[in-house]
């Protein structure tokens, strides 16, 4: 069983597996990339010992946004169209997105284009800006005892191999067993 550190796993799963499902299923990949950015959010602060910590959901969300080089285009939006409710919770609770955002891919519209007071989300676009906030996520510096630097999820099977696309062609599947980053497992 081979085991994952944050790092790999925003490498495998945000940066990787919604590569491979962009072009097919863009509406999902909205999905990944609305809670990828909350990961983010919980990844860069560096105060938080435990990645399941209650009640931070908009807090994580806002905080990558605000300080992610990449996703800082969207802080104007936090407020204006309320970004996180319209993206991140529309389609996570509901699957579909807030009325305040729209969502396009490929020529249907313009990215950040904004039409009778929605703003339009292009997935090429987004997803281009989200995986340089992940790049940049995964180069930054973290203390020895920080939660980056522990094991985050078990992958069932000896041969995985971190950074193989396992949304494609393969049963091998990641199999969500949340490491405790407290005690240090």
């Amino acid at each position: 069983m081979a085991t994952l550190k944050p790092r790999d796993f925003i490498k495998t799963v945000f940066i990787d597996e919604v590569n491979a499902i962009i072009n097919n299923h863009p509406y999902i990949a909205f999905m990944v990339m609305g809670v990828g950015i909350e990961f983010l959010g919980k990844s860069i602060d560096k105060s938080l010992t435990n990645w399941d910590t209650a009640h931070r959901s908009r807090k994580d969300f806002n905080d990558a946004i605000k300080n992610i080089p990449s996703l800082q285009k969207y802080e104007p939006f936090i407020d204006s169209h309320d970004i996180y409710s319209s993206l991140r919770c529309g389609l996570l609770h509901s699957a579909v997105p807030g009325h305040s955002i729209t969502l396009s891919s490929k020529t249907e519209a313009a990215h950040l284009l904004q039409d009778n007071g929605r703003l339009n989300l292009k997935v090429e676009d987004f997803y281009a800006d989200f995986k340089l906030a992940c790049e940049h996520v995964i180069a930054d510096a973290y203390p020895t005892d920080n939660k980056m630097e522990k094991p985050f999820i078990q992958v069932p099977g000896d041969n995985f191999n971190a950074g193989t696309n396992i949304a494609t062609g393969s049963t091998q599947s990641i199999q969500i067993t949340v490491m405790n980053t407290t005690s240090g497992i």
